[in-house]
């Protein structure tokens, strides 16, 4: 019998028509040639594809029930729930249309929509089907499946006869931990294998032989990593024949720090991460921390209700960590509405129920959503129920910023510092130094008392400004210093945004203890000046003074204004954003006095440097005039007035000690030392990331939440205390807070949450859970393939601690897993989904997992873990804001090839190879990417730069690899697809790179768009080839 592999999904991909190898069947990629199905079932309408997709659709029906056959149909088990699902919504309560209700079986025969034992004569199945010449039901929807009607329709013919109601929908009972079924079978290698050899012997089928020993490490590696294995972990993994091998590579595997980042990609997903505020603004958000946080939780193997706990509630765990509010970075992960005149409460209100959902549908499986608006439709969840979870969420901080008045009034929430390791330990070293110098500033120096008796005795004295004519004036190339008649000095010409002027002076014939320094106006600067800004302001940011080898600093600096919000104590340094400016009165004369940290000596030239180093640009000075002193205090003009009483009054207390230990000349240096320091441990705080996090205000009695009439922000009803779902185990006391909520959802009684995650991980690994809607564990969601596998696992999940590694562990060293892909076609028409896992996983990787594994395969991919989010290429104009100056800025070196759950993701421009590829916005919370298939994924990975680099760094591989053209092949096809190349396979390669060569010599202008020779270029396409295989992009 031949063997075929085929996707788990039937649907032909488009991109196998654009492969340049067709490989034969195996383990391998899929020709689907082989597939024996007609050329009609491939095309868009007619008659055959009705068909195929109707047998298609009606086969699970058959495997799932095909033991029911004997027995009669149960109308609460299964028409019930059709009913709910698909007709309630308009055929249920006061309103019902038609005056048809399905709630209840009672209610509906007694619409006398169904005739007992004549289906053919039932309303109810007439209308389902679409006979009659009457819209076919359910109005406007999608109609039911060919098994749900045969269900409905089997119920009728037997009588319609009701049984007694289900007391409660499965997935609301918590699970008891089955037994094993009782198997003897040396395929069993642990319970997962029990379960599922059990059922396949049901239904009459039995596993697949194991994977090749290839094909099983390129899965694992790529399941467990995201990342293929390299040619030197194939070979050792060949050539280890220990019993436990397998296992080995697993532990490995488990313990790789990719581990962590290739589970995070899907918990990113469901935390709805992005880099983005979303909305029209959509503008950036610092929230990289958690999604590190994220990484290291898996790496470090945390248990899941402390993964849980933290995320929902670290910020109020005692003696929580920073980094347990960084955790809370989960529901801080809600998008932001920046637009203006929105109303801030109503927003503040969308984001309390998007942090209801999403907390209902990661944990819970549910869909809560449907009830925030009324009782839910099909599961037990009343209104009343949303709003009391919403309770939980109505407490955290907010800090409204922004004028109300005109409609732009914002509520942030809470940020905090999260410094580095590295960063930590510079900020305690700075903290200390600079504790230091403050100690050292408040200690009397040597001399201090007679300086300052010296300082008081003349500090009255009004000093004598003898005016200064620079010998020379430079200043940034285009800007003209002309020295006016009154020794002023006018700048004309350009006005760089930042520069420095440079003043040079003969010597004085006194000791020059301090400088004046005047800002002019003038009718040919803007707004008559003193500055060259297009307001007339200016901003001088530092000043230095030099005379030969002495450079004494600012010691005392007044100044007659000062614009709001600015500081003189940073002149020695340098500072974009403080200095001398005068905004609130441009247009006049205004002065700075400042003293020198030592006198320069009578008879030495000297220089003044003025520097203009605003952030704002073009801020520097039209026209000004230096002036020189010798007096004891150069300042005393502006002495502060209570100063100037104390000294008018003779008194000499500590309090006008304390004032001249401030300013004391002497004490400048040690200034200066101390303003250094502050400049850089602001440098540095500046560089320490926020994280966004949720902080909690004091409670003021029970949390509450005002019931809102059809989910109306403005239609307030009852007002509700916090409290959880009236249908699952209530809490062991009553919740108080969110650390409570969290504490519950992880609690052993509760039937959901472990059932919902060890759903999902098991969807990762086999591409469906074993409920497939794993976003829906209600009524209204499927039911489980395998439930007593499902509340195995649960238990087995609760029982060793909530321990993911050894879950992730248990499944993946399974013979369940182990299984070939390969099928043969009785399997594939019995079970073409591989709901009864007779084969093993096949289906093509997730976009990041396409991106990593080329840019592994090519030898460019960074491993570097952590940190700011990169950003790869992407085509120019893919992503432009109307509200800010940002810009998709490519990355450089290195970064460019960082893993793709590093990319910076925007939600209004989320990455486009990403998109092609069925990722999505994370606008809201995801839980499962459905799998398309279109043209766009071939052409992205055919002529994406991205992949045309990795093409070229992979020919460039293969031909360092070895000198024989047969060795270069090889290497590159292991490098993608984790195994040596069939004869033939290899022999296809050979021509295509011949072809190739012979192409680009004949044509060197093609070669030349790859921006190479003609055998760079051959070489760069034959990887192309190889990146672009089924094969390497599908796990199988």
């Amino acid at each position: 019998m031949q063997l075929v592999p085929i996707p788990d999904s039937l649907t032909p991909n488009p991109l196998s028509l654009l492969r340049h190898l067709h490989p034969k069947e195996g383990e391998g990629a899929p020709d689907l040639s082989a597939v024996c199905l007609p050329p009609f079932a491939f095309r868009r309408g007619g008659s055959g594809a009705r068909t195929f997709f109707f047998l298609l659709a009606l086969t699970p029906f058959t495997i799932l029930f095909a033991d029911q056959g004997t027995k009669k149909t149960s109308f609460s088990r299964e028409v019930a729930p059709i009913l709910k699902a698909h007709c309630a919504s308009c055929h249920s309560g006061a309103s019902a249309a038609a005056g048809l209700d399905v709630t209840s079986g009672k209610l509906l025969l007694k619409g006398h929509s169904v005739v007992p034992g004549h289906p053919d004569t039932s309303i109810l199945l007439v209308r389902i089907k679409g006979l009659g010449g009457k819209p076919q039901m359910p109005m406007g929807l999608p109609p039911l499946t060919a098994a749900d009607t045969a269900t409905i329709e089997k119920w009728i013919a037997e009588g319609a006869q009701l049984d007694a109601p289900v007391a409660q929908h499965w997935a609301y009972v918590a699970p008891v931990r089955p037994k094993l079924p009782p198997l003897k079978s040396a395929w069993v290698r642990n319970a997962i294998d029990a379960f599922v050899l059990a059922r396949q012997k049901k239904e009459g089928l039995h596993p697949s032989p194991e994977a090749s020993r290839e094909v099983l490490l390129r899965r694992v590696s790529l399941d467990l990593t995201g990342l293929p294995p390299t040619p030197t972990e194939i070979d050792a993994f060949l050539a280890d024949k220990r019993p436990d091998a397998y296992e080995r590579v697993v532990d490995r595997l488990l313990a790789s720090p990719q581990y962590g980042e290739k589970q995070a990609r899907s918990w990113l997903d469901l935390a709805r991460y992005a880099d983005s505020n979303g909305y029209e603004k959509d503008l950036r958000r610092t929230a990289w921390p958690y999604r590190d946080w994220v990484i290291d939780a898996f790496n470090r193997n945390m248990p899941y209700d402390q993964f849980t706990i933290k995320q929902l509630a670290g910020d109020l765990l005692p003696n929580s960590t920073l980094q347990d509010k960084v955790a809370t970075g989960f529901h801080r992960n809600t998008m932001f509405n920046e637009e203006g005149g929105v109303d801030q409460a109503e927003a503040h209100f969308a984001v309390i129920t998007d942090r209801v959902d999403t907390t209902a549908t990661v944990w819970l499986g549910s869909t809560m959503a449907c009830s925030r608006c009324h009782d839910h439709k099909y599961d037990p969840f009343t209104q009343k129920d949303y709003y009391r979870l919403a309770a939980f969420f109505t407490n955290t901080e907010v800090y409204p910023r922004g004028p109300k008045s005109i409609g732009e009034e914002k509520w942030f929430e809470a940020e905090t510092k999260v410094p580095s390791k590295e960063q930590a330990a510079e900020q305690a070293k700075l903290n200390a130094l600079i504790s230091e110098k403050e100690k050292a500033l408040t200690t009397r120096y040597a001399g201090a008392d007679a300086a300052f008796e010296a300082w008081a005795a003349a500090a009255l004295t009004q000093p004598t400004w003898t005016t200064l004519r620079p010998t020379l004036a430079i200043a940034p190339q285009g800007v003209n210093l002309v020295v006016q008649p009154d020794e002023s000095i006018l700048a004309t010409g350009a006005n760089p945004d930042r520069g420095q002027y440079h003043l040079a002076f003969p010597a004085s014939p006194q000791p020059i203890t301090g400088f004046r320094l005047e800002a002019l106006s003038d009718p040919s600067l803007p707004s008559n000046g003193p500055g060259r800004a297009g307001n007339g302001n200016f901003v001088v940011s530092r000043i230095q003074v030099a005379a030969g080898d002495l450079s004494p600093v600012v010691a005392n600096v007044k100044t007659d204004f000062l614009q709001a919000g600015l500081t003189l104590d940073r002149l020695n340094v340098g500072d974009d954003t403080q200095g001398w400016a005068v905004d609130g009165q441009i247009g006049k004369r205004h002065e700075m006095m400042f003293s020198l940290s030592k006198p320069i000596p009578a008879g030495t030239a000297f220089s003044v440097t003025l520097g203009f180093e605003s952030r704002f640009g073009t801020h520097t000075l039209g026209h000004f005039r230096l002036s020189l002193t010798s007096a004891a205090e150069p300042v005393s003009a502006y002495l502060p007035d209570k100063i100037r009483s104390l000294l008018q009054a003779g008194a000499k207390n500590d309090e006008l000690r304390n004032y001249y230990q401030t300013t004391a000349p002497p004490l400048a240096e040690p200034r200066l030392e101390l303003a250094l320091l502050k400049k850089k441990q602001e440098e540095l705080e500046a560089s320490v990331p926020t994280a966004l996090v949720m902080k909690e205000k004091p409670a003021k009695g029970p949390l509450t939440c005002f019931v809102r009439h059809r989910g109306s922000f403005l239609d307030k009803a009852e007002e509700v205390t916090a409290g959880t779902p009236a249908v699952l185990p209530a809490p062991k006391k009553e919740p108080a807070n969110r650390l409570d909520l969290a504490k519950w959802l992880v609690d052993p009684k509760n039937p959901l949450t472990a059932r919902v995650e060890v759903n999902r991980i098991w969807e990762s690994y086999f591409g469906r859970g074993l409920v497939e809607t794993s976003e829906d564990f209600g009524t209204r969601g499927t039911r489980p393939t395998h439930p007593e596998l499902l509340d195995w696992l649960a238990t087995e999940f609760v029982a060793k601690g909530w321990d993911m590694k050894a879950l992730h562990r248990l499944i993946v060293t399974s013979s369940t897993y182990r299984q070939s892909s390969s099928a043969t076609a009785a399997l594939i028409a019995k079970d073409p989904q591989n709901l009864l896992l007779a084969r093993g996983p096949r289906f093509r990787m997730e976009a990041e997992t396409i991106r990593d594994a080329a840019l592994a395969a090519s030898g460019l991919l960074n491993l570097k873990i952590g940190g700011p989010s990169v950003y790869p290429y992407q085509p120019e104009g893919v992503w432009d804001s109307p509200y800010s100056g940002e810009a998709w800025m490519p990355s450089k070196g290195a970064d460019r090839f960082r893993r793709s759950i590093y990319t910076f993701w925007k939600r209004t421009s989320t990455y486009p190879a990403y998109m092609a590829f069925d990722a999505t916005s994370r606008e809201s919370c995801t839980v499962r990417r459905i799998r398309t298939n279109t043209p766009l994924q071939a052409l992205t990975l055919l002529n994406d730069q991205e992949m045309i680099d990795a093409a070229k760094s992979l020919g460039n591989r293969m031909r360092g690899a070895a000198k024989a053209t047969d060795a270069r092949l090889v290497t590159g096809f292991r490098l993608c697809t984790g195994r040596k190349p069939r004869v033939e396979e290899l022999g296809r390669l050979k021509q295509l790179l011949s072809k190739l060569e012979s192409r680009y010599a004949q044509h060197p202008a093609e070669a030349k768009k790859l921006g190479a020779g003609p055998e760079d270029a051959a070489w760069t396409m034959v990887g192309n080839v190889l990146l672009n295989l089924d094969e390497t992009i599908t796990k199988g």
